[in-house]
């Protein structure tokens, strides 16, 4: 096996690792976050758990939407999406929400995981698939680690 390859393989798979979350997995913190704490704006916040999540979704779908098919999906930041409903409206819209990032998650993961993409291919908008998969990982990072600081203060951990 070639140093290419394995800096590729290796590559594609430190990015899976870390859209999985790293050492603070993304879908377990979601998971374990309370449907019932969802809703709460801590003071001092504009946002809540659910607010959160729906703008991670947003912006992980965007950027999902650009690896899948980069030539139609140029728009890679539009304005950030942050719901205005503050709370899920029910247990079951909380744990759809996070089955679908789970689901767009692993559906970026496989895209990363596929040999046969070209991730560092230089796309009509200048950006690259490893791109739009790190900058996902670092959104998703960031804003997890918002969820947890949240949910610590409300009692979830």
């Amino acid at each position: 096996m070639g140093s290419e390859n394995t800096t590729d393989q290796l590559t594609r798979a430190y990015l899976a690792e870390l859209l999985v979350g790293g050492f603070a997995p993304t879908v377990i913190l979601l998971r374990e976050f309370q449907y019932d704490k969802a809703g709460q704006i801590l003071n001092g916040l504009h946002f809540s758990g659910w607010i959160l999540l729906g703008h991670m979704r947003a912006r992980q779908n965007t950027l999902l939407s650009f690896m899948k098919d980069p030539e139609n999906n140029q728009d890679i930041w539009p304005d950030a999406h942050w719901p205005e409903n503050y709370a899920p409206a029910s247990a079951d819209e909380w744990e759809k929400a996070i089955a679908e990032f789970e689901k767009e998650l692993n559906e970026m993961i496989d895209l990363v995981k596929n040999p046969e993409i070209d991730l560092f291919q230089v796309q009509s908008n200048g950006k690259t698939l490893a791109w739009a998969a790190m900058t996902t990982l670092h959104h998703n990072g960031y804003h997890i680690g918002q969820l947890k600081t949240i949910g610590r203060q409300l009692g979830v951990w």
